[in-house]
This record gives structure tokens, C-alpha cells and sequence, in this order.
């Protein structure tokens, strides 16, 4: 009876141990990808609303994600600043409540300063010359100074360049700034630039800019095209400048310890997924940016071009913007990053 019994149960271990196999081997399914007893949950945040680029994007690289790894993971979006203000998302992601995020450069920058040089006025002379410059080794290089303060940053998507709206007065000069309160994401070196150029900057959080700019709490506010009509903020603007002073990169990142902790094969799955659905993204901002303008000009905002003469004076005042905050960013990166840009516009 021992005898029976002890075949028995190695029958029965073996037939567990078979199927334990089985099922490991159809959750592997593609060679070199790790398989999971449960799906992996990956929660993806970002502040742009459902019907954005970067929603479409961002659903694409959960496609994409999801697929690959014949459903290791389970990519969940969370769009319009559902887990948060921007800077409480990438302190989440950085704790790792959150494991992905993507928030635009100056909130990254309060976690790591380098970032900032992103968003120094008038430092990027073309878009094609930008994306050979951050997609080369110094826009790498930067991703890479993320890492000290536990962030993965994996890849640069767009927002477009900014440009400014205004309620009161038409923005033409720097002298047109004087007097008015200019609202800011809650970033030391933007509240430099509207200093510099004449203004009283006031952070306001994205949520509250509507209300901010209907209620007269600020005066204007600086965003791509794109973004003023995605939250209609032609309803209460009556100038848009297209002053293209800046250009709004969003830095898509995870929290360190827990990429780092993912399989090899994986890693290389989640960051060829990035900058699939990011080099989308980055045409279709284009579009959308195009499509914009004229919905804005058709509401009724009066839109202005800047002279040559008056952009060169608010890149002279912008240059001791980028000597105040060159120490956050290091002088010798600063400079290689200028002859970088310069080779690349040529």
C-alpha cells in the first residue's frame, strides 16, 4: 500500500510540475520575455486631457507594452491629472507609488535641476535641430541625471513651442510686460524669465489657470497653442503672441528601482515602446499646434507676430536669465550644449 501511495503522489507532483511549466511557457509566449504568475501593474500618469496627442500616445504605448509582453504587464493610464498635481506625480513616481510618468520639464526640474536648461528662453533655434541635439548623447546625458534622484528618464516628448495669451494688453515688446502678472509653473527659472523681461510671475497650478486667468488672478500665461485650446482658454484671453521663446518638452521617466528591477528583455520592450508612441507623438503635436492656431484665430484672439528686432531684444534680456541658473545646470555642460545646437542648425 506505501508503495501505491508513493506513486501516486509522484504522479500527481510531476502532472503539478508539468502544468506549472505549461503555464509558464504560454505567459512567456515571445523568447527572451519574462513570464509572471499575475500581471505586472504599471500606472502611467500624465496631466494632458482624453483628447490629446499625448492621451493617444500614452494609450499607444499601453498597446504596445501590453502586447509585447503577451500581457506580462497591465499598462494603466491615469490622463488630466487624475493621481494628482504635476509635481505630486513625479514625487509619486520618484517614491515609487507610481511607476511611470510624464510631466513637462520645469516641474522635473524641481526634483532635478539640470533639467531646467530645457526650458531656458530662446535657446533652441529650430525643432529639427532640438530633437538631433536631445536625441543625440547630451540630450541622453541629461536623461541620465535623473537617475541620482531615483528617476529612469527614458525619453523626450512634445508639447510644442510656447507662445503667450494676455487679457488686458497685447505683448509686442518686453515693454509691454511691465505691469502685468504672468502665471508660471512653480519653477525658479520661469519666474526668472517674466522677471527679466518685466513681469510679476505668479506659479498657479494647471488645474486652477482657467479660473485663474477668468477671475483675473493673472494677467496671461505662456503654453503651446495646442494646450490653450485643449482647455479653452481662448474663453478668457484676448491676445496670443506667437513668441515661440521656449519650446515644452515632457520627459517621460520611471522610478529607478523599479525599472531596474525589471527583466533585461522587458526594460528594452517598455523603452523601444516610449520612443515608438513618443516619435508619434512629436507629428502630431505639429498638427494639432497648426489646427489650433486657427481655432484660436477664429474665436476672436487677436494673434501677433513678433519683429526680428523685438525677438532680439527679449533674447539679450533671456541671456542673463540662462548665467543666474547656468551653476544648476553646469557651465560646461551649458557650453557644449550651445555648440551642439549650433552644429546641428547648420
Amino acid at each position: 500500500m506505501k508503495t501505491v501511495a508513493l506513486k501516486q503522489k509522484v504522479f500527481v507532483t510531476g502532472l503539478a510540475a508539468l502544468m506549472l511549466a505549461a503555464l509558464a511557457f504560454s505567459l512567456v509566449g515571445t523568447p527572451g520575455v519574462a513570464a509572471a504568475a499575475s500581471k505586472v501593474v504599471i500606472k502611467f500618469s500624465h496631466n494632458n486631457q482624453v483628447n490629446t496627442p499625448v492621451q493617444k500616445a500614452a494609450l499607444m504605448f499601453e498597446q504596445l507594452v501590453e502586447e509585447r509582453t503577451k500581457g506580462y504587464y497591465d499598462v494603466q493610464t491615469f490622463p488630466a491629472m487624475q493621481l494628482g498635481s504635476m509635481r505630486d506625480q513625479v514625487e509619486a513616481t520618484v517614491m515609487g507609488t507610481v511607476e511611470s510618468v510624464l510631466q513637462p520639464s520645469a516641474v522635473v526640474s524641481l526634483f532635478s535641476p539640470k533639467v531646467m536648461v530645457l526650458d531656458f528662453p530662446f535657446l533652441w533655434t529650430t525643432e529639427d535641430a532640438m530633437w538631433k541635439v536631445l536625441d543625440g548623447p547630451l540630450g541622453q546625458e541629461l536623461l541620465a541625471s535623473l537617475e541620482a534622484k531615483g528617476l529612469k528618464g527614458l525619453d523626450y516628448w512634445s508639447s510644442g513651442w510656447k507662445i503667450v495669451t494676455t487679457g488686458k494688453k497685447a505683448i509686442r515688446t518686453p515693454d509691454d510686460f511691465k505691469g502685468t502678472k504672468m502665471r508660471v509653473m512653480p519653477s525658479p527659472l520661469l519666474s526668472a524669465q517674466y522677471e527679466a523681461w518685466g513681469s510679476s510671475p505668479t506659479p498657479v497650478d494647471f488645474k486652477e489657470l482657467y479660473t485663474a486667468l477668468q477671475q483675473g488672478l493673472v494677467d496671461g500665461q505662456e503654453n503651446p497653442p495646442g494646450t490653450v485650446a485643449d482647455i479653452k482658454l481662448y474663453e478668457v484671453q484676448k491676445f496670443m503672441t506667437m513668441s515661440r521663446h521656449g519650446f515644452l518638452h515632457y520627459i517621460a521617466a520611471f522610478n529607478k528601482k523599479w525599472f531596474d528591477a525589471q527583466p533585461k528583455a522587458n526594460q528594452d520592450i517598455l523603452a523601444q515602446a516610449l520612443k515608438e508612441a513618443g516619435r508619434w507623438e512629436r507629428k502630431a503635436i505639429v498638427e494639432h499646434d497648426g489646427e489650433s492656431v486657427k481655432k484660436i484665430r477664429d474665436s476672436g484672439v487677436q494673434v501677433i507676430e513678433i519683429t526680428p528686432a523685438a525677438r532680439e531684444q527679449f533674447r539679450q534680456l533671456s541671456l542673463k536669465v540662462h548665467d543666474k541658473f547656468v551653476d544648476n545646470v553646469g557651465r560646461d555642460y551649458l557650453q557644449r550644449l550651445y555648440a551642439e545646437i549650433e552644429r546641428a542648425s547648420k
